[in-house]
């Protein structure tokens, strides 16, 4: 079977070459899987977010937050796929989601638009939180100083090279979108489950579906290189990965302390950090790396629930039926 990183095949999408028929089902997948931001009705949202103490000022602090690292989250993805992912992989059927998967990072971060126009929030205090936000500073250098490596003369042709590369996949994949977001899905769904902001609710859970399938697809490009290149995965690189990772949890906790200070809805700080090390385990279990943390369950068996299959076949029923151009919004903001 051909290899994910060929330099042989560099610059070719050929699907018919690829045997990699897994990233063929995840395009069609994630094709099936279509929305659009501005189809969702924020109606209610923006009722309770102006209805002065419906929306506590501890979860309008967390909706912030969430909209600010998604801002600087999903925009850093995109840097690794163009600078990066589709640059070294080859394999066409891969190159061939990776398109994909950039253009749904795209509706993603214009969600964070959609919902800043919702809420009336300030953008540029938003889109700036990388910035001037400490929490998310730290997870913008985190990912910022892997992708620094990635420099014109960057070799991948190298055992050292390719591990590089790997490193970089369990940066985006196994800690950004695999727990970083994750953990930000789980407390935005809490209020969508208390029936608080139902919209932005809708466009996490259909943000969720698309990022399952990215971690799956990392998860799988990894395991595939580790197949093709045995000789790349030493002791010595399987404890800098799980360093990178066990880095990755500790930047999470703190971000989790600072928009949990009192708790919401039920949710503590100290069930986020339990919900932030089961997603870490989960991660690197699915890479064939030992747990980092001991004794600790999912402390939201609910959120395996959220994704309810009844409610986005019914978005995607109404869309088909109703498609609601993006002029949608403004007509809502209108009548306020």
């Amino acid at each position: 079977m051909a290899k994910i990183l060929d330099k042989n095949k560099e610059g070719v999408s050929q699907l018919i070459q690829s045997q990699n028929t897994w990233a063929i089902d995840l395009w069609r997948k994630g094709c099936a899987n279509h929305w659009m931001p501005q189809e969702v009705d924020m109606s209610t949202d923006i009722k309770q977010w102006k209805n002065n103490g419906f929306i506590t000022e501890d979860e309008k602090l967390l909706v912030k937050r969430t909209l600010g690292l998604f801002a600087m989250g999903e925009s850093m993805v995109s840097n690794s796929i163009d600078t990066v992912e589709y640059r070294y992989i080859t394999d066409g059927a891969c190159r061939q989601y990776l398109l994909r998967k950039n253009f749904e990072e795209s509706l993603h971060n214009w969600t964070v638009s959609v919902c800043c126009e919702a809420y009336n929030l300030n953008v540029d205090e938003v889109a700036e939180a990388y910035r001037n936000i400490s929490t998310i500073k730290n997870k913008n250098k985190f990912v910022s100083d892997r992708l620094s490596k990635f420099t014109p003369d960057f070799n991948i042709d190298t055992k050292e090279g390719k591990q590089s590369f790997l490193k970089n996949m369990v940066t985006f994949y196994l800690v950004m979108e695999g727990t970083w977001f994750f953990s930000n899905f789980a407390l935005i769904m809490s209020l969508g489950r208390q029936n608080k902001l139902t919209g932005l609710y809708d466009q996490i859970n259909y943000t969720l579906r698309d990022e399952s399938i990215h971690v799956e697809f990392g998860v799988n490009v990894i395991n595939k290189i580790k197949e093709d290149y045995p000789s790349l995965w030493t002791k010595a690189l399987q404890e800098e990965l799980i360093d990178i990772i066990t880095e990755g949890v500790e930047i999470e906790i703190e971000y989790a302390k600072e928009i949990l200070p009192n708790g919401i809805l039920g949710v503590t700080a100290d069930m986020l950090v339990d919900y932030i090390k089961f997603l870490a385990n989960t991660r690197v279990a699915s890479v064939g790396l030992p747990d980092i943390y001991e004794s600790v369950k999912n402390p939201f068996p609910w959120l395996s629930e959220a994704q309810d299959a009844t409610g986005i076949a019914a978005f995607f029923e109404r869309r088909e039926k109703n498609y609601q151009n993006a002029g949608m919004l403004d007509d809502y903001l209108d009548e306020f």
